[in-house]
């Protein structure tokens, strides 16, 4: 029975495309979408006249849609604007699936731990599989061994007065060839990489044993050459050795990869990535570092819950940001939502969290859609006094000129400490 050909169709996250009915559902009316794909909620399918309409959520990567379809959904911004955000925010890459892919290569550098996670992917499937044992060369020096070096043996021994003494080389059999020692090293710089965190834990356990498992092996840094020694490696294990070579080189030479699918492009693992989740670290990260110093607090309310009653904790609040001074002044609140327009219950939520916390501000932070500034809009105020609005994010351009300039325009908004006065 032949394969299926499987099409890759790149689309915009949150960009729609149609398909024809028969693409997605079968003769007998069952849907052909993967469940696991339905699961994650990255896509909304509506029906139309003569087809459906999909639309890409907040995912970005390389998703499996059927047995045929495969979508490749790429950010709207540039993609070093995304490996920066990933960096200042922080990612485990865990969403990895396990499915290799073919990204477009580019010269801006791929994020380290990106790139460490995929070397351990590899690193898996040639530890379930067996490191690679082959025949190599070993040089020994002393009495004779076939089979006898002789210009080394006459410059060492000869030409010393020694005539007992030999230079030879000799066949072993084992791990210590010349790729497993490139291997070695490469799960040595990978060890120092990788956090010291629970998401880590299984890549460090693994490394540890591949480091046992190489204990005698020697290490050996690559040239450019030794990058192509998974040519001599058995075809059962190639595709292990290839992948840790080929991530191993990006690393070294800051390579990089695009999310756009190129068939001869770089193979690497897929990932997925959550915008969502991208857009709301990245905005919090930064506040973090750059009011650090002016002894502002910037804390993920998800973690540090709140009160939406004061007689109850049945409905706790959970703000993305809180901003503070000491314990417990509140100063400000932020919710963070990655969607081209805000809805009536974004706006009610500030208000809710705003108001339980007896806040003075409220921010709604959104990306700007393409074509808009990177601005502040104010959006009104309560009896109470509490000021709200609505900050626009511009990730289209420069990433780092945009932290600067919203941190700037938010800490404006921010009510003055109280210095007080003197006995």
């Amino acid at each position: 029975m032949a394969l299926t050909e499987i099409r890759v169709i790149e689309i915009e996250e949150r960009g729609q495309r149609f398909f024809p009915r028969a693409d997605l559902i079968d003769h007998q009316g069952r849907s052909l979408i993967f469940p696991e794909t339905r699961e994650l909620g990255a896509v909304d399918i509506r029906d139309v006249a003569n087809g459906v309409n999909l639309m890409a959520l907040r995912l970005i990567g390389y998703l499996p849609l059927t047995s045929s379809i495969t979508l490749n959904i790429v950010p709207k911004f540039p993609i070093q604007n995304l490996w920066t955000m990933l960096e200042i925010g922080g990612e485990t890459y865990g969403r990895i699936l396990p499915t290799i892919r073919s990204y477009q290569s580019t010269a801006n550098p791929a994020p380290i731990l990106l790139l460490a996670r995929s070397f351990c992917h590899y690193l898996r499937g040639a530890l379930s599989a067996g490191f690679e044992r082959s025949y190599y060369t070993r040089t020994v020096s002393g009495y004779y061994k076939p089979r006898v070096e002789f210009g080394p043996t006459i410059s060492r021994y000869l030409s010393r007065g020694n005539p007992i003494d030999t230079v030879s080389g000799v066949y072993d059999f084992g791990l210590d060839s010349p790729v497993n020692r490139i291997v070695k090293a490469a799960c040595l710089r990978i060890a120092r990489i990788i956090p010291h965190s629970e998401d880590w834990e299984d890549e460090r356990r693994m490394i540890q044993i591949a480091l046992d498992t190489l204990q005698r092996v020697d290490v050996r840094e690559p040239t450019t050459h030794d990058f192509f020694l998974d040519e001599g490696v058995s075809l059962r294990l190639r595709s292990h050795y290839s992948g840790m070579l080929r991530v191993y080189q990006l690393l070294l030479t800051g390579g990089g990869i695009a999310f756009t699918f190129e068939p001869g492009g770089r193979e690497l693992p897929s990932f997925l990535f959550n915008l969502e989740d991208i857009f709301e670290r990245f905005i919090r990260q930064t506040f973090l570092e750059a009011l650090r110093e002016r002894k502002i607090a910037v804390l993920d309310g998800n973690k540090h819950q709140g009160k939406l009653f004061e007689d109850s904790r049945v409905y706790p609040t959970k703000s993305d940001l809180i901003f503070r001074r000491g314990k417990k002044n509140v100063i400000g609140l932020g919710e963070v939502k990655y969607k081209p327009k805000l809805k009536e219950a974004d706006r009610y939520q500030i208000i809710s969290h705003v108001t339980a916390a007896k806040a003075p501000i409220g921010v709604l932070f959104s990306p700007a859609n393409e074509g808009e500034s990177q601005r502040l809009e104010r959006l009104g105020r309560l009896s109470t006094g509490a000021q709200f609005y609505h900050y626009r994010v511009n990730i289209q351009g420069d990433i780092h000129a945009a932290q600067l300039q919203m941190v700037n325009d938010v800490c404006a908004l921010f009510p003055a400490p109280v210095i007080p006065e003197p006995a």
